[in-house]
């Protein structure tokens, strides 16, 4: 049940029909209830409000098709604006960003509002009818005014939603919104990491986890194996706490979210557990997800490997984007430097019911760097800005052992760029502002 849940969670955040099919079948309520108030209430008060003058069994039915027919039109345009956007994003931002588009509420709604508007008008085409005469019974005319005028408000919605679109669309494939995008939602990743940490202790459900160890080690281990290849997503670190406390054993994650794994891999052990039990055994299995894609739920490395990932690509050949690459550079600095200010993230103690390792800013620091060295160190611009945010980071570390790593980040993409750069200037450049920086952070640190 733990996995079907979070999958169907972790698909609705990603995909594009959920809001648009919810407001569809509200606009087929409202279609069918409008005009059962408007049977209720009659045609009586349109004499009451002078500015209103009724309308024919020929006009409502023409109102109601023109209104279904242009608002059906421009939800068409709408979707091909947003694939040929989301082709853009991929083709040049990389194809792991898709997710990104897919999941905007925007997008969703306004598409929501054209679907809807065009099922509700022909919900409400349907229930207009002329008198009719059989060899029972006469049907009088009938025509649903409040459902006519509720149809010309869902228009005028509709025409806003596509001038906001318009706006929206272009806005969302700006390399600076984008780029911010994935920024803020590393840094609020972080922070909320690092918030639970001091509050409620390290067993929490959004934690950012690491394998304890690869493998089991321990005859009396009782381990679990994947049956299909995939990501895992997501551990349930609390679920996992409890049980392991009621039934005295002790679980061990081998792997981490974000991992990849083919059947046969082990994923979590239980040591103390009976062999063959099969209640651990089958808790063990609904304890994680594993599916085709990463998440960010667990998995701050995530959100850091999208911004090398649209780095990269603005440093190669093809693109030659050194500006871009600096937007990446500057949110990865806004997420790390959350973490430098503060201390140490509390690691598991041998003793404790589920052993695994919180990602830490050397984790981060470490990945993202030197995933992204070999395109920064080819480029002058983008290396000397590199440096600067390793060395304001180093600035604003809270021990030691931060400051090392920043360094040591800062002397391998020096000696990269040092291989990769052509032009004698440049390096000796960035040996110059290398060498200024470190006396600098050894002056702060003595």
């Amino acid at each position: 049940m733990h996995n079907f849940i979070f999958r169907w969670i972790a698909t609705l955040r990603q995909n594009y029909w959920f809001l648009p099919s919810t407001m569809t079948f509200g606009a087929v309520f409202l279609g069918i209830l409008i005009p059962v108030i408007d049977t209720w209430l009659g045609s009586d008060w349109i004499q009451a409000v002078g500015f209103i003058r009724a309308t024919g069994v020929d006009g409502a039915r023409a109102i109601l098709t023109t209104l279904a027919g242009a608002t059906l039109g421009v939800a068409g345009v709408a979707f091909s604006v947003t694939i040929v956007a989301v082709s853009f994003a991929s083709s040049n931002y990389g194809p792991r960003l898709i997710g990104n588009f897919m999941a905007d509420r925007t997008n969703q709604i306004i598409l929501g509002v054209f679907v809807a508007t065009f099922v509700y008008c022909i919900t409400v085409l349907s229930t207009v009818h002329s008198s009719t005469e059989t060899s029972d019974t006469t049907f009088d005319a009938f025509v649903p005014h409040i459902s006519v005028y509720v149809a010309l408000l869902f228009t005028l919605a509709a025409v806003g939603a596509l001038i906001i679109y318009i706006h929206h669309i272009p806005e969302s494939i700006n390399i600076m919104n984008l780029t911010a995008g994935i920024g803020n939602k590393l840094h609020r990743a972080i922070v909320r990491m690092l918030e639970e940490e001091d509050q409620l202790g390290r067993h929490t459900q959004d934690a950012s986890i690491e394998p304890w160890r690869e493998n089991p080690q321990f005859k009396d281990e009782l381990t679990i194996y994947a049956k299909t290849a995939g990501f895992i997503q997501e551990f349930d670190i609390e679920d996992l706490s409890d049980f392991a406390r009621k039934h005295c054993v002790q679980f061990i994650l081998h792997r981490a979210p974000g991992d990849f794994l083919v059947a046969g891999e082990p994923v979590l052990s239980a040591r103390h557990a009976r062999s063959g039990d099969k209640s651990v055994s089958n808790y063990m299995r609904d304890c994680y997800t594993q599916g085709a894609n990463r998440t960010d739920v667990q998995d701050i490395l995530f959100l850091s490997d999208q911004l090398v990932e649209v780095l990269g690509r603005a440093l190669s050949s093809g693109v030659n984007d050194p500006q871009s690459a600096i937007l990446c550079l500057n949110w990865l600095r806004a997420g790390l430097v959350a973490f430098v200010q503060r201390a140490p993230v509390q690691q598991a103690g041998t003793h404790d019911p589920v052993l695994y390792r919180r990602v830490s800013f050397e984790d981060i620091l470490d990945r993202s760097f030197d995933e992204m060295r070999q395109y920064v160190a080819a480029d002058r611009t983008a290396t000397l800005h590199a440096l600067n945010v390793l060395k304001a980071l180093a600035s604003a570390a809270s021990r030691q052992e931060m400051v090392d790593a920043c360094v040591r980040q800062m002397q391998q993409l020096a000696r990269s760029a040092n291989e990769l750069l052509a032009e004698t200037a440049a390096r000796e450049e960035i040996e110059t502002e290398l060498d200024k920086m470190l006396r600098e952070i050894e002056s702060r640190e003595g």
